[in-house]
């Protein structure tokens, strides 16, 4: 999820920028419309998005709107430099390759104060399906504010890589790595996790037949049953939100 935060960021010293035109004390001159021209600072966003992420966030009620907050919303050429187009306070993308890592590196080198978002290293670790849960496991305590007495776990699901899954064998354990102990049915997944539409492929396995019609590398997960809902918690700076999806695999 993509969020835009048009309002207060609730943030220790930052600017509310156009917010604040029109506030002032019972001692403060009031602003003319020539003066809130010279002082108020319009924002630009450049935004670059492949066409499905484009058609879901980029509609025209949000363009209205963050217009009338002193923000602009600008589609970037993605057949251009990126460091032709602009300049643009914020970058936000959902683009990957080197090709484009290096287009917002020496975007930076040029626009210092721009803010990109996500930056690829940032979010490296979140395009591999393996490594994207070893943060579940490392956490040890949820919440600060439990009392002594309550208890609270975030687990997840078994996993293991397998580079040649044509070849595998859910009976022998060793395959999978000792002590995973995975039963059918199992989920494959593909390793990478890049937006990408053959990423999102994944397969529901009943027997060794299965896996060989998956192509390396794959994620092999054991399958818990959740009743086809999944929770997803979006996070903006101290914004969450929670949303509750129904799907059917």
């Amino acid at each position: 999820m993509i969020g835009l935060i048009t309002g207060t960021m609730s943030a220790d010293n930052i600017p509310l920028g156009p917010l604040m035109i029109g506030l002032s004390s019972p001692t403060t001159k009031p602003k003319t419309l020539e003066t809130i021209e010279m002082t108020t600072k319009r924002f630009s966003i450049g935004y670059a998005l492949l066409l499905k992420k484009q058609k879901s966030f980029i509609q025209d009620s949000l363009v209205n709107l963050v217009k009338s907050r002193g923000i602009d919303l600008v589609k970037i050429d993605t057949e251009k430099p990126l460091v032709d187009q602009g300049p643009f306070d914020f970058v936000l993308h959902k683009l990957y390759g080197e090709e484009w890592r290096k287009q917002l590196q020496d975007y930076l080198i040029l626009n210092p104060n721009a803010i990109v978002v996500d930056f690829p290293e940032a979010i490296e670790r979140l395009h591999n399906r393996f490594s994207m849960l070893d943060v579940v496991s490392e956490i040890e305590k949820l919440d600060n504010d439990l009392r002594d007495d309550e208890t609270a776990s975030l687990g997840i699901p078994k996993q293991v890589v397998v580079y040649v899954p044509e070849k595998l064998n859910i009976n022998e354990t060793a395959s999978f790595g000792e002590g995973l102990n995975l039963k059918f049915p199992v989920i494959a997944k593909p390793l990478v996790a890049d937006g990408s539409a053959k990423s999102h492929k994944m397969l529901l396995v009943f027997s060794n037949e299965g896996f060989e019609k998956l192509k390396s590398p794959t994620v092999v997960q054991e399958f818990v049953n959740h009743g086809g809902v999944i929770f997803k918690v979006y996070v903006v700076f101290r914004i969450s939100l929670l949303v509750m999806n129904f799907f059917v695999l």
